[in-house]
């Protein structure tokens, strides 16, 4: 059995019923989560018995998730909205690859999974044209989710999903999703300055879809590089950040502000043309929602409004060369910290209902962006999945847990986007964490040569 699909289709019943999508899933619609699992091949157990095992797990996740069973298409009328729709010859899928036998035994050209592990997975060697389930169907319809199981060179498996995969999570609230959160009246764009209008005479559509416009200029040739930091070295990071008679820093807001302020120095943005430098932090918000409440095991975006940090760019890109008295550790890292716990505390049920109804009044669901310059601006975004127990899901006797992930989100087409993921560790790796900074190679050498960030962040690929 060298390559097979399975598919799993909603019941007749259901066949052509929509599931309407609330304001905020409408307003960044068009990414893939791709999420990594990688396991090692124990020794007498058949590859298809490992197959058959995924294909339980994953029928008993849409058991409690009947929504993955849905397309995602293109909702009629003039609002630019998507929405769900069960259909009879979609559904989800899983697909079977053994790269180890026959004709695709010399597609895989990445080594074995001790190669892949001394290595740190990294990111260029995870080709998604092998490893990924494709998730368009006909007609211009995507899946809601497209699940792949690989066996490579050294008989490791890697399981990639697009969408949304756990195999032990709780029973899931079905909610009617468009309504979910009501929004405020009253509200104007001028009230969001982390909100801009996308405009047809100004922005190519790409500005709408991915909020980033990379203009017709020539790219730097870009890739992401993993580094991992200690559980010691954020205490110590935590601690240095700490000025007398401030609360303590909690990890995001102490790693992120060492990150914006680390990622800028080596950036060598031009301060003059960019005076003020922007962190956006994914933030979820379900646990602040109010009148009704959220459960936490809601599933759907609720990762809007981000929140957002803002500092003057000359003082984050101050290198730390030209700083003996290391005045950025007394003062510019800790202001940092503390805006980005101000930043994060403001996003609050009112925010979120506020952007709903501004959503709500707007031409198209996606007439607003993200008021940001990744590139070539100094902004920044941090994709913060660090809390989520992606490596803690057992995927039963065969497999356990997984040695490692990877996590994406979205397509930057190979092109510059200012992001950083902050990742959950590894199970070996104790309660550290590890980071993934997608940036041009000029940039990440240069980081990589920072002997200050060298003291708390190990390169790993």
């Amino acid at each position: 059995m060298e390559t097979f699909t399975s598919t799993f289709k909603p019941h007749r019943e259901r066949c052509g019923r929509p599931v309407k999508l609330s304001p905020i899933d409408q307003i960044a619609p068009r990414d893939y989560h791709i999420i990594y699992f990688f396991f090692q091949h124990q020794p007498g157990v058949e590859k298809e018995s490992i197959f058959r095992n995924l294909e339980q797990g994953l029928q008993a996740t849409i058991a409690q998730i009947p929504e993955l069973l849905c397309s995602v298409v293109e909702r009629r009328g003039d609002r630019d909205e998507l929405e769900l729709v069960y259909g009879r010859e979609n559904g989800a899928a899983i697909c079977f690859k053994d790269y180890t036998s026959g004709q695709l035994g010399q597609q895989w050209q990445h080594g074995s999974f001790h190669d892949l592990e001394r290595e740190h997975f990294p990111y260029y060697k995870l080709e998604s044209r092998l490893l990924l389930a494709t998730p368009e169907l006909t007609g211009g319809q995507l899946r809601c989710l497209a699940m792949q199981a690989n066996f490579m060179l050294g008989r490791n498996v890697a399981a990639a999903a697009n969408g949304s995969l756990s195999l032990s999570s709780p029973e899931l609230e079905l909610i009617d999703r468009d309504s979910i959160i009501s929004g405020e009246s009253g509200v104007q764009l001028a009230d969001f300055p982390d909100w801009r209008s996308v405009t047809d005479a100004g922005d190519s559509p790409e500005v709408a879809l991915k909020g980033t416009s990379w203009g017709s200029a020539p790219m730097p040739k870009v890739r992401y590089a993993v580094y991992y930091i200690s559980e010691a070295n954020m205490k110590r990071l935590r601690d240095n950040l700490t000025r007398p008679n401030d609360i303590c820093p909690s990890v995001v807001e102490a790693v992120g502000a060492f990150l914006w302020s680390s990622v800028l120095q080596v950036r060598e943005v031009d301060c003059r043309r960019y005076p003020e430098a922007k962190l956006s932090i994914t933030i979820d918000t379900r646990a602040r929602m109010r009148n009704p409440t959220v459960s936490s095991s809601y599933w759907g975006n609720l990762s809007e409004p981000n929140a957002v940090a803002r500092m003057p760019t000359h003082l984050l890109s101050h290198s730390h060369k030209a700083d003996p008295g290391k005045e950025r550790w007394r003062t510019t890292l800790p202001d940092a910290a503390l805006r980005i716990k101000q930043a994060t505390a403001a996003v609050d049920n009112a925010a979120v209902r506020r952007l709903v109804g501004l959503l709500n009044q707007m031409p198209k669901a996606t007439s607003l962006t993200w008021n940001v310059d990744r590139w070539p601006g100094p902004d920044m975004l941090l994709v913060c999945v660090n809390k989520l127990p992606f490596n803690s899901i057992d995927f039963g006797p065969q497999l356990g847990c997984s040695e490692a992930l990877r996590f994406t989100v979205g397509d930057t087409e190979g092109k510059p986007d200012g992001r950083c993921l902050v990742l959950p560790p590894r199970r070996r790796d104790g309660r550290g964490l590890e980071a993934a900074l997608q940036y041009d190679e000029q940039t990440l050498e240069r980081l990589r040569q920072s002997t200050e960030f060298a003291e708390y962040f190990e390169w790993r690929n």
